[in-house]
This record gives structure tokens, C-alpha cells and sequence, in this order.
């Protein structure tokens, strides 16, 4: 018989193997779960770590990745909750555990502890405490003040299927992705290992903002992969896209089976998207993603997305500069701290003001991606504002895009359950807590003194009157004007000339002086001397005008001829009270009625071209005189030298004062 001792030893010898079994069954569930983590397979890693927590393994590894295989597949509520054991924990995390955390219970609308999470990860980085922008009143309030400022109106060319994000192709187009070839329903995902297989189409904008007309774009842009997310140049020549990497026609992925993104330039060719080619490096890789291109409104910059160097397929935005819009530079640079944060920042777009909108789930907002807009203070500091509710739910909102001009746009959102197009017209402009547009200013003189209360008018592209202001008593003005627009500045004054300034292309917050010294109505300035001007003068020999010369025996204006024609012109714009007669001479070679007709034919046109200089018609005539009107003796059979028939070869600019 077996001594009771030797049972003893024995009983203990099969419970401790039968611990190692159960340990070695819990490491290799664990080595499992970790595998399929680690493949960014989400969705089954949350299975497999919920069953290691509920067969008592309650280890902050476990509950660490459970909570973020929750988050990466957009489960807020159950990642807050298996956080919340982590936080509690009291042990020692990452730092971006806390920004996942409190994103988690952002997104389920606990912002008040979400506030309380994310004053933690502030701490811990020692960055700025931003934790007050997170509490619910504060964070509701920021929203409530942008919303309200767009109406919205149904696109009809929405499928049952994914279609988002849109791009303006000039004024009467957009170009945008769709799945409703490959009938893919796409959910927005947190990892960018994008096998959707989305194509390029273009539609028709109309004149409500609707879209019609979804055709496939010409070319060789779309391939039996995944395109997405365009950016067109002003001139219509190049596109910029994302597609799959793509190695000798075949997906490329890594060693881990990841497809990454990578940002594509296309050419126009007769309405054809051709030659295709692959941004270099630092823009893309083989071992990161790179997507979602827009152009500055300068075109002088590319902005994109890029999961580099971060972890699990959450982005960030980085610029890169262009040269003639379409050429690449490497100084690829991370956008400030302002913009990017732990979470996921994607799908820039700058408007024609250059307002940066973008989409992100690490900015505060109402859940999953919001859409927020960003501009930079006099320090080189991004403000950011979310764009407000109606744009904004609880949903993932992204891919906002607007033109300036008409205030007419487009965003794309999953808050239907599917990813679709929806349109807008924005009612008001975004409110930031500073005044982001360019200025002008100057100073405005006669003979040194300062003229007050001299009239500056803007005008827009469309001729219409944007703002107004007067100069003060040093003669002193200053004019707000929005960025990256061409305005027309209009000078005017009772009794002085007018004077018309184009402000050109101005970036936000700039300043550009217009000063100038005014003269009276009734003068003019010639080569540094004001000359005093009245009615019935000539202008030819005020303004000291070289001869207007033709083709011989023809009416065509000679090249060297519009110069001179166009200080008749500039003249004529700045004193809008001055009408003008021009009358045409010859010399008396020739048949009378030749000459007559050629005089007539040469006055014509050259009142056309001063019509066509932006003088109106009512204020320009003109008369062919022939040989009639001879300065000297040289008539007709009357020998005379070249230089003698050159004076009677003439043409005059009779002003007339209209008050």
C-alpha cells in the first residue's frame, strides 16, 4: 500500500500539472487573440479576449486589447467599458490609452467623464490642458454656436451601396468614389488596410446644388482595385487620388497581408485621365498608407493623410509643397498639434479663403468622425472650431468640401448607415475667435497732404460691391478682404481722377499697402508732371502720344500702336465724367475716296479697341477725315518728303467733360 504521505505528495504533483496544463491552455488563447490583434482583425480579437475575460483572466494586457479591439471597430460603449477596468486599475498605462478612453466616452456621450479621462492624459504628457474643451456644457455650447448656419438639400445620385467623397472638377463638375459596380457596402473603417474596391465617377452639379449624371471618368485612373478621394488642379489638368498600392498590376501588400494607400497624380488628355504616375518618397511608401490629397488655393501646397508612424491606422495630416501646381517637393511636414492628436485626423480640404476643413475622431465632438475647420492666428497657431451640428452627428461625417463663391457644398457621412453624399449651402460663414482675413491699407495724398474721406470701394470677381470705407483725417484708410481672391479696389473722390488697384492673390492675414498720391480730375501726369487738361484738348499732345500706326493701306492697330492706345484708355477708366472723339487722318497719297474710306475704317478701330478695353461704347465715337484736313502743303501732285506726309498721317483724341 501507498503510504499516506506518498498520496500526498502525489495529489499535489497532479494539481500543480493540471495548473501548468490550464496555464499553458491560457497562454496559447492568449498567443491566439494577440495573433489575430496584431492582423488588425478586430472584430474576431474582441471575441477571443471577451472569452479570456470571462474565463477569469482579468490581466491589463487583456483589457487593454479588448478595449481597443472594441474601439478600432467603432464599438464605443463596450471599449469605454472594458477601459474603464484599466483606469481603475491604478497601474500604470500608456499615454494613449487615456485619449482612446475618454474618445470612448466621448463618443458615447459621457463628456463630463470624458473630460475627467482626458485631463489625465494631459498630465501625463505634459501637454496644454485643453480638458475643459471636453466637458459637456463647454463642448455643447462650442457646437451649438456653428450650428444653424447651412441648409441641406438630398443628392439623387446616392446608391444602396457606398458613395462618398466629393471633389470639385472645375465650376459644373465634381468627381467622386463609389462601390455600385462591385455592389461593396462599406463601413468606415479604422484600419487602412483598404480592400473595398471603390471607382472614380464624375457627375454634374445643378443649379440647386444637386449632383446628376454619375458617369465613370475617362482614362486609366480606375483599376479593378480600390481609387478614392480626388483633387483636381484649377486648370482641370491634373488629379491627384488615392489607390491601392499597386506592384505590376498585382494588390501589394506587406509580409503581414496589409494593402496600404498610396496618392496618385493623373493628366488630362483630352477629357482622359492618362499617365498615371506614383508620388515619391517621403509622400508614399511600402510600408505605410498615404490618402486623401487636396491642393491649397495657391495650389503652391498638397495636403494629405498618412497613418506613418502611428499605430493601428490612425492618421494624421501632413503638407507638402508644389511648384506650378502640380510638381512635388519632399519637405513633407506634420501639421501642428493643434490639428493632430492621438486619434484619427483625415480627409483635409482647403477652401478658396483657406480655411483647413479635416475630419476627426480626436478633436471633441458629438461621435466618430466630426468635421472641424482650422485657420492660423498672427502666431502661426491653428485655431479649430467644429463645423456645428447638421453636418456633425453622432455618426462618422467626413469629406467636407465648399466653393467660396456660391457657398454651395458637399460632405459625406454614414448616419443612414451607409456611407452617402449629402449637399449644402452654408447660410453663414464659420465663426473663429479671431478675424482671419487679409488687409489693406494705405494712404492717400496730394502734394503730400492727406486726403480725408476719399471713397475706397471693393469689388469681386463678379463686380459686386463687397465693402466700403473712407480714409480718415491723415488720410489714412484700412479694408478687411477674405484670402486667395483677386478684388478690385475702387478710389473716388468728387473732382479728383479715379483710381482702380487689383489687391491680388493675399494669404490670410496679410497686409498690403496701397498708397498713392491722387490728382485732380483735370490733370494728368506725364513723365512726373501733372499737365492740366480741358475740354476739346488733344490728347495726343498731352499725353505726348506716339503716332498710331497701321498696315500699310490696311486698319489692322500695329502691335506697337496698343501701348499708346492703352494710356488713352487708362485715362479714360480713371475719369469716368470724359467722353472721347477720335478722328482719323491720312496723308494725300492715294484716291480721295480710298483715302476716305481707309480713314474711316482706322477711326473704327480704333474705337473698337478702346471699346474692348472696358470703356463704354456711349463714351468713345469716331470720324474718318480722309485727306481733307492736311497740316500742310503737301495736297495732291505736291512733292513732299516722307517726314513732310507723316504729320498729315494722324490721329487725334478729342476729350469732352460731360458736367
Amino acid at each position: 500500500m501507498i503510504s499516506k504521505k506518498i498520496r500526498t505528495v502525489l495529489t499535489i504533483l497532479c494539481i500543480c500539472l493540471l495548473q501548468i496544463g490550464v496555464v499553458n491552455a491560457q497562454d496559447k488563447k492568449i498567443e491566439k487573440a494577440n495573433e489575430t490583434y496584431n492582423k488588425f482583425a478586430f472584430i474576431e480579437a474582441a471575441k477571443l479576449y471577451k472569452n479570456l475575460v470571462d474565463k477569469g483572466n482579468t490581466s491589463l494586457e487583456v483589457y487593454t486589447k479588448l478595449g481597443n479591439s472594441y474601439y478600432f471597430n467603432g464599438q464605443y460603449p463596450e471599449a469605454a467599458e472594458a477601459y474603464s477596468k484599466v483606469f481603475n486599475s491604478g497601474q500604470s498605462v500608456d499615454s494613449e490609452f487615456y485619449f482612446r478612453y475618454a474618445q470612448a466616452l466621448n463618443n458615447t456621450k459621457k463628456y463630463d467623464e470624458a473630460s475627467a479621462v482626458i485631463k489625465k492624459y494631459y498630465a501625463v504628457t505634459g501637454k496644454k490642458d485643453l480638458s475643459a474643451n471636453w466637458k459637456e456644457q463647454k463642448l455643447l455650447s462650442d457646437i451649438q454656436k456653428e450650428s444653424g448656419r447651412y441648409s441641406f438639400k438630398p443628392v439623387s445620385i446616392n446608391t444602396p451601396v457606398s458613395d462618398f467623397g466629393t471633389a470639385f472638377d472645375g465650376k459644373d463638375k465634381v468627381i467622386f468614389a463609389s462601390a455600385r459596380d462591385t455592389g461593396v457596402i462599406i463601413k468606415r473603417k479604422h484600419s487602412w488596410n483598404e480592400k473595398s474596391f471603390m471607382k472614380l465617377y464624375s457627375a454634374k452639379l445643378t443649379t440647386d446644388g444637386g449632383l446628376e449624371d454619375a458617369t465613370l471618368i475617362k482614362g486609366d485612373v480606375n483599376t479593378k482595385y480600390h481609387q478614392s478621394s480626388a483633387a483636381v488642379t484649377k486648370d482641370g489638368k491634373y488629379m491627384y487620388f488615392t489607390r491601392n498600392n499597386i506592384k505590376d498590376g498585382k494588390l501589394g501588400a506587406d509580409k503581414n497581408g496589409t494593402t496600404f494607400l498610396k496618392i496618385y497624380v493623373a493628366e488630362n488628355v483630352k477629357g482622359e485621365w492618362k499617365n498615371i504616375k506614383e508620388l515619391p518618397y517621403p509622400i508614399n511608401s511600402d510600408g505605410f498608407s498615404s490618402a486623401h490629397p487636396a491642393i491649397s488655393p495657391d495650389e503652391s501646397q498638397l495636403y494629405f493623410a498618412s497613418d506613418r508612424n502611428n499605430s493601428f491606422g490612425n492618421s494624421d495630416l501632413y503638407v507638402v509643397s508644389l511648384k506650378k501646381g502640380v510638381l512635388v517637393n519632399n519637405d513633407v511636414t506634420k501639421l501642428s498639434d493643434e490639428i493632430n492628436t492621438p486619434g484619427r485626423e483625415t480627409y483635409p480640404y482647403v477652401d478658396n479663403n483657406g480655411i483647413l476643413y479635416f475630419a476627426s475622431d480626436g478633436h471633441p465632438g458629438l461621435g466618430g468622425l466630426d468635421v472641424f475647420a482650422a485657420m492660423k492666428d498672427n502666431e502661426g497657431k491653428y485655431h479649430v472650431v467644429n463645423v456645428g451640428d447638421g453636418v456633425n452627428t453622432a455618426s462618422d461625417d467626413f469629406a467636407y468640401v465648399i466653393n467660396t463663391e456660391n457657398k454651395k457644398g458637399y460632405f459625406s457621412s454614414n448616419r443612414d448607415g451607409n456611407d452617402d453624399i449629402y449637399s449644402f449651402t452654408e447660410n453663414s460663414p464659420v465663426i473663429f475667435d479671431f478675424d482671419y482675413r487679409s488687409i489693406v491699407f494705405g494712404t492717400i495724398t496730394e502734394n503730400g497732404k492727406p486726403i480725408a474721406n476719399y471713397n475706397v470701394q471693393l469689388f469681386n470677381s463678379n463686380n459686386e460691391n463687397v465693402g466700403t470705407t473712407k480714409t480718415d483725417e491723415a488720410g489714412n484708410y484700412k479694408i478687411a478682404v477674405d484670402p486667395y481672391i483677386n478684388y478690385r479696389v475702387l478710389y473716388t473722390k468728387l473732382s479728383y481722377a479715379d483710381k482702380t488697384v487689383n489687391t491680388e492673390l493675399l494669404k490670410p492675414l496679410e497686409k498690403k499697402e496701397i498708397s498713392f498720391e491722387i490728382v485732380r480730375e483735370l490733370e494728368v501726369v506725364v513723365d512726373g508732371e501733372k499737365v492740366k487738361i480741358q475740354d476739346g484738348d488733344d490728347l495726343t499732345d498731352k499725353l505726348k502720344l506716339s503716332p498710331i500706326y497701321f498696315d500699310l493701306n490696311g486698319y489692322k492697330i500695329r502691335q506697337s500702336s496698343k501701348k499708346e492706345l492703352d494710356k488713352v484708355v487708362a485715362l479714360l477708366k480713371d475719369r469716368p465724367n470724359l467722353s472721347l472723339k477720335v478722328n482719323s487722318y491720312t496723308d494725300s497719297r492715294g484716291r480721295d475716296e480710298f483715302n476716305m474710306k481707309l480713314s474711316e475704317n482706322r477711326a473704327k478701330a480704333t474705337v473698337e479697341y478702346i471699346v474692348n478695353s472696358g470703356i463704354a461704347q456711349e463714351r468713345v465715337s469716331g470720324e474718318g477725315f480722309g485727306e481733307t484736313h492736311l497740316l500742310n502743303h503737301c495736297s495732291n501732285g505736291v512733292t513732299c518728303s516722307e517726314k513732310e506726309h507723316e504729320q498729315n498721317r494722324r490721329s487725334e483724341f478729342i476729350i469732352n467733360f460731360s458736367k
